[in-house]
């Protein structure tokens, strides 16, 4: 399966009740496709960049969510035939894809890993970066060689 992130932009004139069975509709699209969905994120209204179908405001959500490529295709379908969407975007996140088992299995491992055994996941990942040593700086002697000596006469 492959990550893939879709934001769009609801009617801003939608009740609450409207906004959430449209989102919720979304979500079921996905998850009938076997997809599983990772971030849910609502930003609310925000003014547009241009006006959309006479609307000067939108209402964003953002979906990240693990997928098939045809699950895409199915929900843009969708996102087209929804009078309540005025615009989305799809974007795949990951180059390669993720066997959601293994990572279900591997986030599990690391939770019962954990020193204080709690399985709250609240420990934090820290990524190990090359610092650079600054005492070790190349002297500029060596930009010299690069000009082309002069023929001598």
């Amino acid at each position: 399966m492959r990550t893939y992130e879709t934001v769009f932009i609801l009617d801003p004139d939608l009740t609450e009740d409207d906004t959430e069975k449209a989102i919720n509709r979304i979500q079921t699209v996905i998850e009938g496709q076997k997809g599983r969905i990772v971030l849910l994120d609502n930003w609310g209204k925000r003014k547009l960049a241009y006006r959309i179908k006479k609307k000067v405001k939108g209402n964003y959500v953002l979906i990240v969510y693990y997928g098939e490529p045809k699950s895409v295709a199915v929900l843009e379908r969708n996102l087209k035939i929804m009078e309540e969407v005025l615009k989305f975007l799809t974007i795949n996140l990951a180059a390669t894809e993720i066997d959601i088992a293994t990572e279900e299995k591997k986030e599990e491992e690391r939770k019962l890993a954990e020193p204080n055994g709690t399985g709250d996941g609240a420990t934090a990942v820290s990524e190990s970066v090359p610092e650079k040593d600054d005492t070790q700086e190349e002297s500029s002697d060596d930009d010299q060689a690069d000009v082309p000596a002069e023929p001598e006469e």
